[in-house]
């Protein structure tokens, strides 16, 4: 009977074992450095999150399995690859056509080492990533997380409890372990155990900290709210004990840290709100903070301009090399759901005790029973409602160098920072080195693993197409062979929204999205259409196509800046109104000057514009600029004259004969523009080209700048204004266009 209990205990030992370690910290190799890892690869340094190749990434689920130890084996009569291509003898078959199993495909390796297990498992719900204009980033996460491992468990407590009482083990010898043993003073043991399972609800951001030329850096953080789902750990600092007898033990010294959560809690009649809700076991608080340097010595090349602005383009990386760290899963959860949590502090206080018994292990009923055996057989122990389990802190590292065409040579390692002796669960620091191909649709990678210390190594595999992926870290365990001492699988969903440049359908620097000719080359100022005179103004609205011009004159000249060019202004260098087809109208009266034989008086469309039939010589008679109806490039007439009422032709000359200076004075008009700014351009043509000084009257009842050399106020000043005309220089600036303007004294 005691020999079937201890069986029956031993496989259960075994199989917890199996079930409950940290073989690679619950982090996939392969995501550590890919660029298209979305919540997985923030998992590993939330630093990730920023500069994202991804505009929303969702996963409604990924899963994680992981186990590693160093002694117990599993020799199966098939290999995972036979069961997988469903091609297992008919022999190894039950009758529901699935492989058989027995335990006794488990052996032990007892090589005289310390031995290790751990185990991980993740469920990730649904999560989503976004990657902001900014390059900042936020995520959300779920995970339901499970943790445990073993460190420093002795051989020979293994053979005694596992091997002695097995008796299909290959050196199975009733008590044998235990004669060996017997009566051996000093037999010392350090070891701990621990397994934590939690949901974890995260919340992660990350923003670019420097973006200077070839240098980038960014950082991110997660903070966790957790909810403690089960815990349990012990650890020994110090147990001294001798074989004193068979199946009794003599316990010299003890020092034992532990906490569980009982087992009576979860009951059949519990419902999913009293794991997550007030009656929950525990809850508490996490953090992950992580960096990246990037080096992009190209950094030009990713520019791009678009819409007359330069843009970053979002779809590739960047980098030569990347450096990458990040302080991972800094926390604890507080389990104090009394009476389901205990909290122990186990000790000898100096008093030997013998355990003569070890059946009784056997007939535990559940773990509140540790209690009266701890009390039973260490004197000293303490037990508390509440303790604190910690979760397994790393150091996280990671190293990526891009070579051509999408490949990349990649490194990570990971270091746990928890010791032997922490209250909580820890992680094996591991070490990847591999090689990867990446494409936003399609990525595959490969990596050697090497455990704790460095040994074993260990093949990872890892593809990713659209949006499922599936890898192992651990190859050999599945396609190796028939034996093997762990497993290491993971597969997920992830639903991409990436980012892209802006569309540009014919390539003209114009986005489709405000492109007025999609399907033409055109200018990127003329809103994508074409326009041969690079005036800004698409061909199809420009009135001069062959002639820079101005938009508001519809792509032709506008020297009088009158907002009307080419064939709309009759006036070309005479600024007009739209209503006057572009000629000027000093009085106001809706007769155009070219037409006004009183252009300073109010009058009537009958007399010409002026008032009444004038007098000849109370009339001041401005020349006629006439319509000018040859080409826009072509020099009009050097002297323009324009009729009187008289009708008598005069010059500007002749009207300096008719001048009354007893009641005005003059001006002596060489450019007239609504614009100041073309009229200062005329004042600095004629002052450093022609060598003649002028000047802007303006005048405030029509709003016009008015060019002229200055007031006269004679006869002689004028015909000395009239001279300077005679210049060549001057008359190649103003084409002759020149007019009297009288103004009250």
């Amino acid at each position: 009977m005691l020999r079937q209990n201890i069986t029956t205990k031993a496989v259960c030992i075994l199989l917890f074992l199996m079930a409950n370690a940290t073989s690679f910290g619950q982090y996939a190799r392969n995501f550590a450095n890919s660029n298209y890892g979305g919540v997985q690869s923030v998992s590993y340094n939330p630093a990730n999150l920023a500069d994202s190749r991804y505009r929303f990434a969702l996963t409604p689920l990924s899963v994680f399995a992981d186990v590693n130890n160093n002694f117990i084996n599993v020799r199966t009569p098939y290999t995972y690859g036979n069961v997988l291509n469903n091609n297992v003898s008919s022999d190894l078959l039950d009758e529901n056509d699935i492989p058989v199993w027995d335990n006794s495909f488990m052996e032990d390796k007892l090589n005289g080492n310390q031995k290790q297990a751990y185990v991980s498992a993740e469920v990730m719900g649904p999560s989503f990533l976004l990657g902001r204009e900014d390059k900042s980033g936020i995520a959300f996460t779920t995970k339901t997380r499970f943790f445990a491992d073993i460190d420093g468990l002795n051989e020979d407590l293994l053979k005694v409890f596992l091997v002695d009482f097995d008796s299909s083990a290959p050196d199975f010898s009733v008590k044998s372990h235990q004669l060996r043993l017997m009566n051996k003073p000093g037999l010392e043991t350090n070891l701990g155990y621990g397994a934590l399972a939690y949901q974890e609800f995260a919340f992660s951001y990350a923003n670019v900290l420097l973006d200077k030329k070839q240098n980038f850096i960014k950082g991110g953080a997660t903070l966790k709210y957790l909810i403690g789902l089960a815990a349990g750990y012990a650890r020994v600092d110090d147990f001294n004990y001798e074989l004193v007898g068979i199946d009794s033990l003599r316990i010299n010294s003890a020092n034992i840290t532990a906490g569980y959560t009982s087992d009576q809690y979860f009951t059949n009649d519990r419902r999913l709100n009293d794991y997550l809700g007030k009656n929950k076991l525990g809850k508490g608080m996490g953090i992950d903070i992580g960096i990246v340097y990037e080096f992009r010595p190209d950094f030009k090349a990713f520019k791009y301009r678009m819409d007359r602005r330069n843009h970053e383009d979002r779809t590739r990386n960047k980098y030569k090399f990347k450096i990458g760290a990040a302080l991972a899963d800094f926390g604890s959860i507080k389990f104090d759901n009394n009476p389901y949590t205990r909290g122990l502090n186990i000790s000898s206080d100096g008093d030997t005790t013998d355990w003569a018994d070890f059946e009784e292990v056997t007939r535990f009923n559940g773990t509140n029973d540790i209690d009266s055996f701890a009390k039973k057989y260490f004197h000293g122990t303490t037990i508390d409602s509440s303790f604190s389990a910690k979760l397994p802190a790393s150091l996280n590292l990671n190293f990526d160098l891009s070579l051509d065409n999408n490949w990349y040579l990649s490194g990570s390692y990971v270091q746990s920072l928890r010791g032997n002796k922490v209250k909580g669960v820890r992680k094996q620091s591991v070490m990847a080195v591999g090689a990867r191909y990446e494409t936003r649709r399609f990525e595959v990678s490969s990596s050697l693993i090497f455990g704790q210390f460095y040994n074993p190594i260990l093949l990872s595999a890892f593809v990713r197409y659209g949006p499922v992926y599936i890898g192992s870290d651990n190859l050999g365990g599945i396609f190796g062979g028939k034996s093997t001492n762990g497993y290491n699988v993971y597969a997920g969903v992830a639903l991409p929204i990436l980012h892209n440049r802006m569309p540009d359908k014919d390539g003209d620097g114009t986005s489709d999205a405000k492109d007025k000719c999609p399907e033409i080359f055109g200018s990127e100022y003329a809103k994508g259409c074409p326009d041969l005179d690079d005036d800004r103004v698409p061909d199809k609205d420009d009135h001069c196509p062959n002639i820079p011009g101005l938009k508001n004159a519809k792509g032709c000249p506008d020297e009088d800046g009158d907002g009307l060019g080419g064939p709309d202004d009759n006036c070309p260098t005479l600024a007009g109104t739209k209503a006057n087809h572009g000629c000027p109208d000093t009085d106001g009266d809706g007769i155009p000057d070219d037409v006004d034989a009183c252009i300073d008086e109010y009058g009537e469309k009958e007399y010409n514009g002026c008032p009444s039939m004038p007098e000849p010589k109370d009339t001041v008679v401005t020349p006629v600029v006439e319509r000018d109806t040859t080409p826009i490039h072509r020099d009009p007439k050097p002297v323009v004259t324009k009729p009187v009422p008289s009708g008598k032709d005069i010059t500007v000359a002749d009207v300096v004969d008719l001048m009354n200076f007893e009641v005005y004075d003059y001006y002596l008009i060489l450019g007239a523009y609504k614009n100041k700014l073309l009229a200062d351009e005329l004042v600095k043509k004629l002052n450093r080209q022609a060598g003649v000084l002028t000047y802007i009257y303006y005048d405030d009842a029509n709003q016009m700048n008015y060019v002229t050399f200055g007031r006269v106020t004679s006869k002689e000043k004028a015909r000395a204004q009239l001279a300077k005309l005679q210049k060549p220089s001057v008359d190649a600036l103003i084409n002759g266009h020149v007019w009297w303007k009288k103004v009250m004294k």
